[in-house]
């Protein structure tokens, strides 16, 4: 079965062989479920509630209970119930089995108890057992058009007893193979990732798995509105770009499970109601064509326990607000599917402008901002929309000549592959313009966005006909994986001046993706600056790196994936990275550096209480010959397993001060490679406290680690006015705050050198 998916936000049409759903509502919306048999009233209510798929765990241990025998009865039953309802599903091939894997100790991570599990498959056998029952489901299910997941967030505790992308990439790798053998027609997705693992899925990827997968899943789960999402596609679509064969360079994402729990102090119902339509037609906007709600049902009755309140219903299948918005999306916009995203003054306003194939229009618009009204200008007749929270569907009728238009063009980005320096950095974009109208239509576009400046094309539209053209310009930047342009298009109505087509302008945003992209990042040592600069697409480079007069070589290896070298000094303002013919690759602004003098530190433990654990802070001389300064704080630790974690807390009174509004602040952190998490916490006059999320220490020897603080959008707080905004003067909390990955381990890490960094206006 081929799809079709659409061009939005700049990606190009492609035409793929999996059975995945069509890019119209709601043909890709589905929930978790946590059940096989039975629970008939639960499907119906599914199938009414307009949801196409559903999630379930597929597991290997609950299947095969003496080697080499399997029964499938539980999902036979499951699999027959869905068709009945038209649901499909995604099955997660998941999870261990004690026939082949030794059990250890492992933390629940939601009651935080030890308990006993069977190791995730990590040995040869095991793992050759895993893929020959993945393939044996194949065959058993085939021709049943169920998506098989390989594995569910392996990046995190669902891997045990620890995450090991390594592991994962090798039963991944053989679980593919089994599967397409048995199945050649099968879809196969992976790897359902907790969030964005960016080196875990740099490893993934570049073992050729890309090759034998039809789509990529992850779970986008945030404390932040679905929309936010869409920079986080852009990065991955990027990598994949990167990592993909090349008639893969496209590969679909998926959305495979993502909510929000309404459980006490958690998301509002009412709001949890709004996002679940966001979700999936921002989803739609980026070209997500599968998005997976989690949950189908709230998982217990305890309000203040989070695991227990993701559901569209209650326990009892009483509907929550999320359910009723599942509906109404699919009473609403059934059929439609999402052309465009209409430009506002406010960037908070979203337009969504939707259409069927006989020309209906319908808007599906809200708000970010608190509700207030609008008035859509871009149609003949000016349109007054009313914004909240949740959705609001207006049926344009008759259908408007200028939506019609607006909906009736692509801008296509032409590169094959994704920019390389190797090239000239042309960048193609071509426009195909459609005229569903019966007059002529003059259609101009321009592009901006291009190192090289702004791009023009006229097209002449004759009525109910179509031209096409090409706009291009170069791009010179390296420092980014996606380079956007913005392709503005102006539609002239016959009789109709141009000076009033202008004042309708139509917006398109086009990402190209940069193949070889270096990131170019400014760190203090003693007596000055050090540079860093990164080489994730492991291409050779050879530059200089010039601030003011001064100037250093620069040369990366391919292969290399980073260099260092100290800052020429200077007066200058900024940085700038040329390669050997003298064009730009990167630049960043000169941050002013403001060290921060505390003297002592102590550790300060918490997490849960019942677990043993304990740590200190010394002062030491910075270990490693590649020490950025003579001394350094030690932190030794040692964890039991459980939750259990250290806060690095600033030992002087009154507490400390942080001056002024920084950007951001750092420090430099001698790793252990012990996947425990870092993270920084700080508090402001009205005694709200921050907590800004950080690395897994996943490197060994130093390193240096940012913490963002001009802007706290997605950190958690809680106390003082408990809004999320700075009140009055900041003061440190901990600016380093070491978070166990709930196993036994004892350690240490060092850090040194905190600072905080003001970039000038």
């Amino acid at each position: 079965m081929k799809n079709l998916f659409a061009c939005v936000c700049g990606l190009a049409v492609t035409a793929w062989a999996a059975d995945l759903p069509e890019p119209v509502v709601p043909a890709g919306l589905g929930v978790n479920i946590h059940f096989t048999k039975g629970r008939g009233q639960d499907l119906d209510l599914i199938a009414a509630g307009g949801f196409k798929f559903i999630r379930m765990d597929f597991t290997w241990g609950g299947t095969e209970r003496k080697k080499g025998a399997y029964d499938w009865s539980a999902y036979d039953e499951l699999t027959a119930n869905l068709e009945q309802r038209g649901l499909r599903a995604i099955y997660i091939l998941d999870y261990s089995n004690g026939l082949y894997e030794e059990t250890t100790s492992v933390t629940n991570k939601h009651t935080h108890r030890v308990e006993r599990a069977v190791c995730s498959p990590q040995h040869a056998e095991s793992v050759a057992a895993f893929a020959r029952w993945a393939g044996a489901a194949a065959a058993h299910f085939r021709g049943r058009r169920i998506v098989w997941e390989i594995w569910n967030e392996p990046n995190i505790s669902f891997w045990k007893p620890r995450p090991d992308v390594e592991q994962y990439t090798a039963l991944a790798l053989a679980t593919v193979r089994a599967v397409r053998a048995a199945d050649p027609q099968a879809t196969i997705i992976a790897p359902g990732s907790s969030g964005f693992p960016w080196p875990f899925f740099e490893t993934l990827f570049a073992s050729g798995i890309l090759r034998d997968l039809d789509a990529v899943s992850v779970h986008p789960y945030r404390g932040t509105p679905p929309e936010t999402a869409a920079g986080d596609y852009q990065k991955l679509r990027a990598l994949l770009a990167r990592h993909a064969p090349a008639d893969k360079k496209n590969m679909p994402i998926i959305s495979g499970e993502w909510g929000y729990a309404t459980q006490h102090k958690g998301t509002p119902l009412a709001l949890q109601g709004a996002y679940l339509p966001r979700q999936q037609l921002a989803n739609l906007l980026a070209g997500v064509p599968l998005s997976i709600w989690y949950d189908w049902k709230n998982d217990g009755s305890d309000t203040n326990y989070n695991e227990h309140n993701f559901g569209t219903v209650t326990t009892q299948l009483q509907p929550k607000p999320s359910y009723l918005a599942a509906q109404a999306l699919a009473r609403e916009l059934t059929g439609y599917r999402v052309a465009r995203r209409l430009e506002a003054a406010d960037t908070n306003d979203w337009i969504l402008l939707c259409t069927q194939a006989d020309g209906a229009q319908k808007l599906a618009a809200w708000t970010l901002a608190p509700p207030h009204g609008i008035t859509l200008a871009l149609t003949d007749k000016p349109l007054a929309l009313e914004l909240a929270a949740a959705p609001t569907y207006i049926a344009v009728t008759p259908p408007d000549p200028r939506l019609a238009l607006a909906a009736a063009w692509q801008a296509l980005p032409q590169n094959e592959a994704p920019l390389s320096a190797a090239g000239d950095g042309r960048a193609v974009i071509k426009i195909q313009a459609h005229n569903p109208l019966a007059m002529p239509v003059t259609a101009r576009f321009g592009a901006e966005g291009f190192d090289s400046g702004k791009a023009e094309l006229t097209l002449q539209l004759p009525a109910h006909g179509q031209a096409s053209g090409e706009v291009a310009g170069n791009f010179q930047r390296r420092d980014r994986e996606t380079l956007p342009v913005v392709v503005r298009a102006l539609f002239q109505l016959k009789d109709e001046t141009a000076e009033a087509a202008a004042a309708r302008p139509v917006i398109q945003r086009v990402n190209f993706l940069r193949a070889d992209p270096l990131h170019l990042a400014l760190m203090p040592v003693a007596g000055g600056l050090c540079a860093l600069i990164e080489n994730p697409g492991l291409t050779a480079f050879t530059g200089h790196l010039q601030v003011g007069e001064g100037k250093a070589a620069v040369t990366l290896a391919a292969g290399a994936k980073q260099t260092t070298l100290a800052v020429p000094k200077s007066t200058a303002t900024k940085a700038q990275l040329t390669d050997e013919r003298g064009r730009l690759v990167a630049e960043i602004d000169l941050p002013r550096m403001i060290p921060q003098e505390i003297p002592a530190f102590r550790a300060a433990l918490d997490g849960d209480k019942n677990i043993a654990a304990q740590a200190a802070v010394t002062s030491v001389a910075a270990p490693g010959p590649d020490a950025p300064c003579a001394n350094a704080f030690k932190l030794a630790y040692e964890f039991e397993p459980g939750w259990r974690f250290v806060r690095c807390v600033p030992d002087v009174k009154p507490a400390a001060a942080i001056a002024g509004r920084p950007q951001a602040f750092g420090l430099w952190v001698f790793g252990d490679k012990s996947g425990n998490r870092l993270n920084a916490r700080i508090r402001d006059a009205g005694g709200q406290t921050f907590q800004i999320g950080g690395p897994e220490i996943d490197w060994t020897g130093w390193r240096w680690v940012t913490f963002p603080v001009g802007e706290l959008k997605g950190a958690g707080h809680w106390g003082g006015a408990n809004d999320g905004k700075i009140h009055g003067t900041l003061h440190w909390d901990c600016p380093l705050l070491l978070d166990s990955n709930h196993r036994h381990i004892s350690s240490a890490i060092y850090f040194a050198g905190l600072t905080l960094l003001e970039v000038a206006p």
